[in-house]
């Protein structure tokens, strides 16, 4: 009997140590799954979405940059404005390139300290660490594309049509024959804060060269708040002080000259020289003395070229291993492992394609809103075919095509007041104001109806056209202020729960962001000071 118990206890000892070691070889394989998994997933990340925009993000700078080199240095046939290529199709590249081509690819990764979607995160980062080295680069190539130019006399750099820097040892400007010209402009753009940016410009003619300036040009800025007799004093000592300056300028120190290409600088010096009304058969040549070293600046812009685009890519790769996959991604990854077959990947082109139709099917019942939104494309396309610059427009550009300004009303041209509503200064100022008028009329229009919108837009756009001309003593551009009423109104629907529950509290969400970016950005208006 011993015996037999013994053995009972043996054989219960060895199959505790059974179980024991499967359970051991159980855990053994969940955390070597888990660790596979692991390394799967950042595996999956790099190639999936890392990998593509790093090498997207190179492409892209290399085919803009050789694309820019073709048309603008070399061949010269696509004279737009500096400022569009250093700035504005950069950043628009960069917005298109991360919003169409990448979506697809990071829409699915999630953070954990994000309680909704992650996209904009990403979206974000991406942009700015592709956008960074891509300005930077623009700089570096109008520089290092060109070489400074040794001329004999100032004449001669008519002989260099494509070349932008010039090294000249003998030239005499003639101070005595300067023509100035004076730029303001008013913006209200914060905190119904209210700038008075003032500019003074300079050109010079040189002894001895034909329609040749040398440009020099003085800025400051003041608080346009101010009562009118502190302006006008604050304004005089500016004047005075900039024609100080440049009576003790020493043009001796001169290293070598740039030469202005297309600009918002060059046409206020054209501007300026066309007052002289001084007859030439030679175009004029505007020339900016510059006193530091080239090479120096070049190396200065390498290096933050670099640095810029390492770490922007750095951050994006540490914010992509921190995501992780959602569930439905998780699902898809798990059968790409069992079955060893790729997940398949969403069309960017077809989704963008889709997204766009669906948005015009569904302003099929809001006409009115979709008709003002291509109107004011329409008009701001047709007011840069005018002359108006599509980023930084002047003062006179904007009261030329359209804008409402005392002395329009004072001659009599009463349609300004409409007109006026349709001229953006800038891209920028075109773009949140259509995402502004498309927020509001999405479901105002929808309670009052396309025409009684149509009436309130243009109601609360003239009347605050008006208003802020008489009242705030300033020229007036853009749809802001009718963006403003509609707000008025509807601000009361929603307060008296007109709406129902799913457009209260999507149209109030909508107000609530839209306040706080428009009491950062009132106003995009130009004033020309008296």
């Amino acid at each position: 009997m011993r015996d037999n118990n013994k053995q009972s206890q043996y054989r219960y000892k060895d199959k505790n140590r059974s179980r024991n070691k499967k359970r051991v070889s159980k855990s053994a394989k969940q955390k070597r799954t888990q660790s596979l998994s692991a390394k799967e997933s950042i595996k999956l990340k790099l190639k999936q979405v890392f990998l593509p925009y790093l090498g997207l993000s190179i492409l892209t700078i290399l085919l803009f940059g050789a694309l820019r080199w073709l048309l603008d240095i070399y061949l010269d046939i696509l004279p737009l404005k500096e400022g569009y290529w250093n700035f504005g199709i950069p950043l628009l590249l960069s917005i298109s390139v991360v919003g169409i081509w990448m979506w697809p690819r990071y829409e699915h990764l999630t953070l954990k300290w994000v309680k909704r979607s992650s996209s904009g995160y990403f979206f974000i980062t991406m942009v700015l660490a592709l956008v960074i080295p891509l300005l930077i680069s623009q700089n570096y190539l109008s520089k290092a594309a060109y070489k400074v130019i040794e001329v004999a006399s100032l004449n001669d750099i008519r002989h260099y049509p494509k070349q932008k820097y010039f090294r000249v040892d003998d030239f005499e400007p003639l101070k005595s024959e300067r023509i100035a010209y004076i730029e303001t402009r008013v913006a209200n753009r914060r905190y119904f804060d209210s700038t008075l940016h003032i500019y003074y410009y300079v050109v010079t003619p040189f002894i001895g060269a034909e329609n040749v300036w040398l440009g020099s040009s003085y800025y400051t800025s003041y608080d346009n708040r101010e009562e009118q007799s502190i302006k006008d004093r604050q304004y005089s000592a500016f004047i005075n002080e900039s024609r100080h300056k440049y009576a003790a300028e020493d043009f001796s120190n001169i290293n070598y000259f740039r030469k202005l290409k297309s600009s918002n600088d060059r046409s206020a010096y054209l501007y300026t020289i066309s007052t002289a009304n001084k007859q030439s058969n030679l175009p004029a040549l505007v020339l900016v003395p510059e006193s530091n070293i080239f090479a120096d600046s070049l190396d200065r812009d390498f290096v933050w070229g670099f640095g810029s685009f390492f770490i922007g890519m750095v951050l994006c790769l540490l914010l992509v291993l921190a995501a992780e996959f959602d569930n439905q991604e998780k699902k898809a990854r798990q059968k790409h492992i069992q079955k060893q077959k790729p997940v398949k990947k969403r069309a960017p082109v077809s989704d963008v394609s889709k997204s766009l139709v669906v948005w015009f099917r569904s302003n099929k019942e809001r006409p009115a809103t979709l008709v003002l939104i291509l109107s004011c494309i329409g008009a701001f396309i047709l007011t840069v075919f005018m002359g108006m610059d599509i980023i930084d427009p002047l003062s006179r550009q904007v009261n030329s095509v359209g804008g409402l300004t005392i002395d329009a009303l004072q001659a009599g041209k009463y349609w300004r007041v409409v007109t006026a509503l349709f001229v953006h200064v800038g891209i920028m100022h075109l773009v949140m104001s259509l995402g502004m008028l498309f927020a509001t009329g999405y479901i105002l229009e929808k309670v009052l109806g396309s025409l009684r919108f149509s009436m309130a837009f243009f109601i609360c756009g003239i009347f605050s056209n008006i208003l802020g001309l008489l009242y705030f003593d300033m020229d007036m551009a853009g749809i802001w202020g009718a963006i403003f009423g509609l707000f008025g109104i509807a601000i009361p629907l929603v307060a008296f729960k007109i709406f129902n529950k799913k457009y209260r509290e999507l149209f109030g969400g909508t107000i609530a962001a839209i306040l706080i970016i428009t009491l950062n950005s009132m106003f995009f208006c130009i004033h020309k000071y008296a």
